[in-house]
């Protein structure tokens, strides 16, 4: 396994433990291990026409897949929002719309989050409240539709 010889580190001390920048040097190593045999792979796709049509229909129809499954975790106390996201993040990836809306929305949510550090002590309270009120409200729904 060499994983494991990789996290049994000279920085191991002498009861085995990893310091944890060594652990994070594995696990991004690791990651473009996987980044780099995912854009051979996307490669040898993109050589012909048809490998291309297949990437923006796999990529498509899991994007949507992601997002519908966000949609529906939206009512529930969870993170829909983030899978929302990620779904419109796999689908920049092929689409340019989908790039588009996805900086946007990340232009507005920077907006929101500056807005709301750098503004008075009544802009934070009501934002807080609004999102306590809009979370609450959530839960009360989920609960309703699960009883």
């Amino acid at each position: 396994m060499p994983q494991v010889k990789a996290l049994r580190s000279p920085e191991a001390g002498a009861s085995g433990s990893v310091s944890p920048g060594s652990r994070l040097d594995a696990w991004r190593a690791r990651a473009e291990r996987v980044r780099d045999a995912a854009l051979r792979l996307r490669g040898r796709a993109y050589a012909t026409p048809l490998g291309r049509l297949g990437v923006k229909i796999a990529v498509a129809v899991t994007g949507a897949l992601i997002i519908a499954i966000g949609i529906v975790l939206l009512p529930l106390p969870g993170p829909g929002w983030v899978i929302i996201l990620a779904g419109l993040a796999l689908l920049a990836m092929e689409f340019v719309w989908a790039r588009r809306l996805l900086h946007f929305t990340r232009e507005q949510l920077l907006r929101w989050t500056r807005l709301v550090r750098e503004g008075s002590w009544l802009v934070r309270i009501v934002s807080v409240g609004g999102l306590l009120l809009l979370v609450g409200g959530a839960l009360l729904l989920s609960l309703r539709m699960l009883a």
